[in-house]
């Protein structure tokens, strides 16, 4: 698994336009495949250039999905904002479970990832 800041915008992209359609199926919107494939492309290149996402996995975003659209406060909806409230939810979890793990050395904490080493 490599952060997102590594990932090519076209694999990215790809790999975001199956979540986005799957997302679509899951919610129960119809969309037709050039708003799904303009949505792709738009989160795929906010999720390279976000420093706040830089560190995650593609992995991870696909949990913010999934979680979102089941356990998400909100109704669901199919755009750009959504997807940021989904992520950036996650995202304080993963930061929350890394805290608790390095800081204050507790075991087993849920969503927890050892840091990806980069290569330089």
């Amino acid at each position: 698994m490599k952060p997102l800041k590594k990932e090519t915008l076209e694999d990215l992209t790809k790999k975001v336009l199956d979540l986005v359609a799957l997302t679509s199926v899951e919610i129960g919107h119809r969309t037709d495949a050039k708003t799904l494939a303009s949505l792709s492309k738009i989160f795929a290149t906010d999720l390279i250039q976000e420093r706040r996402f830089g560190n995650m996995t593609f992995n991870q975003i696909q949990d913010a999905f999934r979680l979102g659209v089941r356990f998400g406060k909100d109704e669901p909806f199919l755009n750009i904002r959504t997807f940021y409230k989904w992520t950036y939810a996650h995202k304080k979890v993963l930061d929350e479970a890394t805290y608790k793990t390095e800081t204050l050395k507790q075991k087993n904490v849920p969503y927890y990832q050892l840091p990806i080493k980069l290569l330089k």
